[in-house]
């Protein structure tokens, strides 16, 4: 195999390579990036912590506890409230105009 033939499939898997790594960078910048974050935290916080954090959870005469908002409509909750918290304390979004180049080529 030529030189030529193995430096064009070097180029090739590179190029694919680039690919990828700008769309990881671009889904990383994104905020369904920090949407997912917080959803897997809800979910492994509250399945440690069900028992203690049980908000529709009430007593009925004193001995009889019914639950009355689902776990996974409690999960939810969690999680937007954390969004909205998350959207306040975070900085505002660069728009793409503004980003800085993430291809520079070099001769």
């Amino acid at each position: 195999m030529s030189d030529v033939v193995k430096a064009l499939r070097k180029v090739e898997e590179l190029s694919r390579e680039n690919k990828k790594l700008n769309e990881k960078i671009s889904y990383l910048e994104s905020n369904q990036h920090m949407n997912d974050k917080i959803d897997k935290f809800v979910e492994d916080w509250f399945e440690k912590n069900k028992d203690t954090v049980d908000i529709g959870e009430v007593t009925i005469c004193g001995r009889y506890k019914v639950d009355l908002i689902p776990d996974e409509l409690e999960k939810r909750i969690y999680s937007k409230m954390l969004k909205i918290v998350h959207a306040f304390f975070a900085p505002p979004p660069i728009p793409p105009n503004q980003r800085p180049n993430r291809t520079s080529h070099r001769d």
